[in-house]
């Protein structure tokens, strides 16, 4: 059955047959879509990419955290535990004793390790505290809300003092108790618990990688171009760290969490620094042009009316001049999934309705204003287009149209450089 699979794909891909000339999509919409719409196959290539993306970044942080290492040390403790001393201890331990039935009357009998701990074992192996944490369905971003941060313990191997792997272990333990009472036991379900809870983190994190790796594509190809028009003058930026911080391959790594500015020269290497950076995460702050122009990310501004009433505009990206308030803004959304294509066109709105309404109430010109996008579908680019016959947007950009069609590209960056004044 394989075999004729491998034989039918051959002769589609034959030269000059019938079906290697079909398109893989048969394009039956309107003549009438604007121009940036993604066609069928610019989604599923975008979505391929975000998917390769998302995925070397969770995989790279579960090698880091070696979830492996951790279960086997569990497993160790569970081969040598004392289940009496366990039980007498409960109530200290914030273990309730109906718990621990469960686990005697499953079947096999569990262990009580996998799934309660002892302030031992989180300051004899630091990481653990990652492997209970998890299991009681906990984030380290909640943890350290409730000053009980976890980081140094689980990245950095450093075991916590006394008192504090007592209230960690107490209530991890009082949580865990509750979620067996509630969803009962199996051999391997505290696996399948810690695995959700970090599948969980993960996707989070993932989601923010997105916004963050589309924002950084953008001003790389901007900061190029401008440098290569010799009308960029400095970068400021500041870097997240590597997913993996014991990188012993990584070059020296920068701060993270401090501001930098990069002066850029004539002469300089613009795309190696560049590449240095965004193998550190970076978050790209502010560019600087050598007219005095400046193209902002991530700002609040606030505006005042002549009334008092103060106005608050935040766009992804928006350019200043010493002579006006705003040249132009722009709404960044890098989803590929096009499920949420729509929501990402109705925040993008929101944002960009705000700066409207700012600027006819303090009395300030409308700047250009655009919306881009890795994936646009039809119904939002319908709509994109009547904001743009209305008057209200200046241009709407297709991130996959500009990374994949360098006729596409050109067009962006010219119309950027004069977005900036730099033309």
């Amino acid at each position: 059955m394989l075999q004729k699979e491998i034989n039918l794909a051959r002769r589609r891909r034959k030269p000059g047959s019938r079906i290697a000339e079909q398109p893989p999509f048969f394009d039956d919409r309107p003549s009438d879509l604007p121009p940036f719409v993604s066609t069928p196959e610019e989604v599923k290539r975008a979505v391929e990419r975000n998917a390769v993306q998302r995925g070397v970044l969770l995989v790279r942080v579960l090698v880091s955290l070696n979830m492996d290492e951790a279960i086997a040390a569990v497993g160790n403790i569970a081969a040598v535990y004392d289940m009496e001393e366990i039980r007498e201890a409960a109530d200290l331990l914030g273990i309730d004793p109906e718990a621990l039935n469960l686990l005697d009357q499953a079947e096999p009998p569990i262990p009580y390790p996998y799934y309660f701990c002892a302030p031992t074992y989180l300051m004899d192996h630091p990481r653990l505290v990652m492997y209970y944490r998890n299991v009681a369905m906990l984030s380290r971003k909640v943890m350290s809300g409730i000053g009980l941060g976890t980081e140094a313990y689980e990245l950095n191997s450093v075991a916590p003092p006394a008192g504090v792997a007592s209230e960690l272990a107490h209530y991890f333990n009082k949580i865990v108790s509750a979620l067996i009472k509630t969803g009962g036991v199996t051999p391997q379900r505290h696996i399948e618990m810690a695995f959700a809870n970090l599948g969980d983190s993960l996707g989070g994190v993932s989601r923010n990688e997105v916004g963050r790796i589309a924002l950084a594509q953008v001003i790389r190809l901007l900061a190029l171009h401008l440098h290569r028009k010799w009308q960029l003058a400095d970068i400021a930026y500041r870097v997240k760290g590597r997913i993996m911080p014991d990188d012993e391959d990584a070059e020296e790594q920068i701060d993270p969490g401090e501001d930098q500015v990069l002066a850029v020269t004539p002469d300089m290497d613009l795309e190696g620094v560049l590449n240095r950076l965004e193998s550190q995460r970076v978050k790209y702050r502010e560019l600087t042009m050598r007219n005095g122009n400046r193209l902002l990310l991530d700002r609040q501004l606030e505006w005042q009316s002549s009334d008092g009433k103060t106005y608050r505009v935040g766009p992804d990206l928006h350019a200043l001049s010493s002579q006006a308030d705003m040249l132009w803004a722009g709404e960044l959304k890098g989803g590929a999934d096009p499920a949420g294509s729509d929501e990402h066109w109705k925040t993008a709105t929101q944002a960009l309705g705000r700066i409207l309404d700012a600027c006819e109430k303090t009395g300030r010109p409308q700047p250009d204003l655009s919306f881009i996008a890795t994936i646009i579908v039809e119904r939002v680019a319908r709509e994109a287009q009547a904001w743009i016959d209305q008057g209200k947007l200046t241009s709407v950009y297709n991130l996959t149209k500009i990374s994949e069609n360098p006729q596409e590209r050109w067009k962006f960056l010219d119309e950027m450089t004069t977005f900036l004044g730099c033309d």
